[in-house]
């Protein structure tokens, strides 16, 4: 009895050593999710493409009421960066609280600034780089190597899974080949979120100083207020570019006598809107272009 005892005990623990290997051992588990952390939900949306079931994403600013350049990131946010094994950001000073966090700790850990690894913009730059029409390739593409560099196995697949995503764009890109103007035409905008898509379209923004200030939260001084009012009721402009995540009274004026002055307002957000995909909410925004440049 005890000999067969002692049989079944030492079957136990090959049957449990076995278990562990596969199920406990991080080593033995067969290609695991990439843990991939995005500063926001456009760049977490590339991610998320191009890596498929294979990663995990987790986009920190995914409300499209919070406003990037006062965002305080959590103690969950912390621990989300900690823990990834890549973090896509947009850099050049737009999120520099991403930035504090891989200054802290980026070892073992895939990181791209778009602003700066893809597009070579730097720190004083326009940092929406989501509006430049290839921006969103670029990343696909170089994600695609940050993963096969930590899943060689899956290398193919995301190859593959990058080049579908980039084919998904050509309409977009597309579309703003057609739209864009032979002879430049000149527009304002309340802030230069939309500027990099107004240079694709060979449109000209005329108010960059009153652009600036807006931006940085600040009264534009009197002589740029008055260029843009000159720009409005002189029709001197297609159309004036109004980021409604802007609450500020200035602006609101400026739409105002916009719509009262004939010049059509193209409306924009700074970020994702909820319940659309990057296509969705560029080609909205180039419906309204379209229709002001008629």
């Amino acid at each position: 009895m005890f000999n067969k005892g002692l049989k079944w005990m030492q079957g136990f623990v090959v049957a449990a050593t076995g278990i562990f290997l596969l199920t406990g051992s991080g080593i033995a588990q067969a290609n695991p999710q990439i843990n991939v952390v995005a500063g926001e939900i456009f760049w977490g949306e590339v991610a998320q493409a191009v890596g498929g079931d294979h990663v995990q994403v987790t986009s920190l600013i995914s409300n499209p009421a919070q406003d990037p350049h006062a965002y305080e990131p959590t103690a969950n946010d912390a621990t989300a960066v900690a823990d990834a094994q890549v973090v896509v950001y947009t850099g050049i000073g737009y999120d520099d609280w991403m930035a504090k966090f891989l200054q802290a700790d980026s070892q073992n850990k895939l990181t791209v600034a778009v602003g700066s690894d893809l597009l070579g913009k730097t720190a004083g730059d326009n940092p929406h780089v989501w509006y430049n029409p290839s921006s969103m390739q670029l990343l696909a593409h170089k994600l695609a190597d940050d993963y096969s560099q930590l899943d060689p196995d899956n290398a193919q697949e995301y190859q593959n899974r990058a080049n579908d995503y980039s084919a998904s764009l050509a309409p977009l890109l597309n579309r703003v080949s057609g739209l864009r103007q032979l002879n430049s035409v000149t527009i304002d905008v309340s802030e230069p979120v939309f500027n990099y898509m107004a240079e694709a379209l060979n449109i000209d923004v005329n108010d960059p100083e009153f652009a600036k200030a807006v931006e940085e939260g600040n009264d534009p001084s009197a002589m740029d207020m008055a260029t843009v009012q000159n720009d409005i009721k002189n029709k001197n402009i297609k159309f004036f570019v109004y980021n409604t995540q802007t609450d500020m009274p200035t602006v609101a004026n400026m739409v105002k006598l916009a719509e009262d002055n004939g010049v059509p307002v193209v409306r924009v957000t700074e970020t994702e809107p909820t319940g659309k995909n990057y296509m969705q909410w560029m080609n909205d925004q180039l419906d309204q272009v379209e229709q002001a440049l008629q």
